[in-house]
């Protein structure tokens, strides 16, 4: 009785295990068999703490692995089972990053600087809404005030590779160039998205219009390169990210146009970071050339 079952367990450890996977908000991830999902939590079971009850809003994705089944031949997977590594769980992260700076010394200066995310993963689309709002003023006259908005749909046709469309408009008061607004489409490919980070680029034709405050609006098309990077580093104890987008416009007085935003996160707690970054906006034509940086250092709140 005791040999049988002793050759009994020896089979059970050499049947594949089932290696589901809980990717965390934080960074950590738990492996295991998931038993149980529902709206509140994630109940999982590891080999080395039994059954773990996660909640849900820590939880970044969740990945299923089933075992293998025991054939003598492996059978070709159907078409349908072929393409659901593209399908994506549901998730959605954002933030809000503010920063405010007074400054009183011979100019008194007020500057505030708001940035919202937004993230939507599900199936295969990926949707991305970014706005921000800037106003500086020195001496009690306006110097700056602008806000921006832009939503990017992204359609995955493979595990890296998607189709983008992009929508956004520019509000500026206190430049020459007084609105924006542009609409694109065009490939991407996705290099790396995993725990540590992701990096994708995509390459967009999008058409302008551009509305000025002393002479006439023009509209024309262009070639844009956008970029998404973060990477977190050292244990998860910073989080580095730039996204920005470069064009060349195919035939107009604005010949070269930049947009970039690059900075560092550091997490205080699960929900509040602080964060350091540089936001460029340069737009180039025969009118008047546009060169704005800004350097910020706020507070960033993350769900």
């Amino acid at each position: 009785m005791i040999k049988a079952w002793g050759v009994a367990s020896m089979v059970m450890a050499a049947l594949p295990l089932r290696a589901d996977t809980l990717w965390l908000k934080n960074g950590d991830r738990v492996t295991g068999e998931v038993v149980e999902k529902t709206a509140s939590h994630v109940r999982i079971k590891t080999d080395y703490a039994g059954e773990i009850a996660v909640a849900a809003g820590r939880v970044e994705r969740v990945a299923l692995e089933a075992p293998p089944e025991p054939e003598p031949e492996p059978k070709p997977a159907p078409a349908r089972a072929a393409t659901s590594s593209i399908d994506r769980p549901f998730t959605a992260t954002g933030g809000i990053d503010v920063a405010f700076e007074y400054e009183h010394s011979a100019a008194d200066t007020q500057e505030l600087e708001l940035d919202v995310r937004q993230r939507i993963e599900a199936g295969r689309w990926r949707h991305t809404w970014r706005a921000g709002y800037h106003r500086e003023y020195r001496d009690g006259k306006r110097r700056k005030n602008d806000w921006r908005l832009s939503y990017a749909p992204e359609r995955f046709f493979t595990s890296q590779r998607f189709w983008q469309g992009r929508v956004s408009t520019y509000r500026d008061w206190n430049e020459a160039l007084e609105r924006r607004f542009s609409l694109g489409l065009g490939p991407g490919y996705q290099l790396w998205d995993n725990e540590r980070g992701a990096f994708s680029l995509s390459a967009l034709l999008t058409r302008n219009r551009y509305e000025y405050a002393r002479r006439h609006n023009e509209t024309f098309h262009s070639g844009v390169l956008q970029w998404q990077f973060n990477r977190y580093l050292w244990n998860q104890l910073f989080e580095v990210y730039a996204n920005g987008r470069a064009g060349q416009a195919l035939s107009s007085s604005t010949s070269f146009l930049l947009a970039s935003k690059t900075g560092l996160r550091y997490p205080l707690t699960d929900w509040a970071s602080l964060q350091l970054s540089v936001e460029t906006d340069w737009v180039k034509n025969s009118v008047e050339d546009l060169n704005d940086t800004t350097y910020n250092l706020g507070l960033g709140l993350n769900w």
